[in-house]
């Protein structure tokens, strides 16, 4: 049997009469009664007692009436989310995003749901080895980081999306809380540090910014993450400079961040896709966030990891 064998004995069962069954359907009589005879072999039974003058539904017709409007109903349901996922109205999409990219990834998010909140949406937030990696392993949908995380080549698409700043962060109780930033003040402070294996381009950032302000930092502290260097300057174990996003990300009361002058501090941050993709639901997704940042255009693909 068939779907239409289906709908055409669900058609003469609403309406008792094969005529307007036919009408229905944009089909003649004939035709009707051919798939409701090829559907009543099929199944081996009766499915209607009919005359000239009227048409009476057995008691197997009765019984498979139920089941027959249940097989149509989920054929339609399956039919309508397939192409659902194929306008991208319905489906997934996943994302690796750093920590810093925190805030715009909620905007875009917001955005994306009010949209399309039929879309699933999975997360997983990376250190900074752990993002330059993924973006060479086709793992992830959508990548929100950083500039130079980004493959050199065509293979991605990418959107600047804002750009963040490098501040010294010390505890609100240090004599350098007042501020500015006077990198001359700061020797002998224990220095908190994101560890060179798991954030390179961060630590990079930071050791140049340094050695441009003549510092050598103390490192006693090296940490895997650098929410867990913002947690530590927190706990008064020492000061360190870290991307001025974390501080509307994590648990800051305790920290002063105080801004350092100069254009080497600057960290620009992008979302990025693969040319190639086929997934329609990220197609929707990309459009909404180019939409979100329209004045930064299209970013470079290519960059230092």
């Amino acid at each position: 049997m068939d779907i239409n064998q289906l709908k055409y004995f669900i058609s003469v069962a609403q309406t008792l009469n094969f005529s307007e069954a036919a009408r229905r359907n944009g089909l003649t009589q004939p035709s009707i009664s051919h798939h409701i005879n090829e559907l009543e072999k099929q199944l081996g039974c009766k499915l209607f007692i009919r005359d000239k003058r009227s048409v009476e539904m057995t008691d197997a017709g009765r019984t498979f009436l139920p089941s027959a409007l249940e097989i149509v109903d989920i054929s339609h349901k399956a039919a309508l989310q397939l192409a659902s996922m194929e306008q991208g109205l319905a489906g997934h999409i996943s994302i690796a995003a750093l920590t810093t990219s925190s805030a715009i990834l909620s905007k875009c998010l917001t955005a994306f749901s009010r949209e399309y909140p039929q879309i699933t949406v999975d997360i997983n937030f990376t250190s900074g080895r752990t993002q330059s990696f993924i973006m060479n392993e086709d793992k992830y949908d959508v990548h929100f980081a950083m500039e130079d995380m980004v493959p050199v080549g065509e293979t991605f698409t990418s959107i600047l999306a804002h750009t963040d700043r490098l501040c010294l962060a010390v505890p609100k109780n240090h004599p350098l809380a007042a501020g500015p930033a006077d990198f001359s003040r700061l020797k002998g402070e224990r220095f908190i540090s994101v560890s060179q294996n798991d954030g390179p381009a961060l630590y990079k950032q930071v050791m140049s910014v340094c050695r441009a302000r003549s510092y050598t930092p103390n490192v006693t502290c090296q940490y895997d993450r650098a929410e867990a260097v913002l947690l530590s300057v927190g706990a008064g174990l020492g000061i360190s400079i870290i991307p001025e996003a974390l501080s509307n990300v994590f648990y800051s009361d305790n920290v002063a961040f105080l801004p350092i002058e100069g254009d080497d501090v600057y960290r620009n941050y992008v979302i990025a896709w693969r040319r190639s993709i086929t997934n329609p639901a990220v197609t929707l997704f990309t459009g909404i966030v180019s939409g979100l940042f329209p004045q930064f255009g299209e970013g470079k693909a290519g960059g230092e990891i």
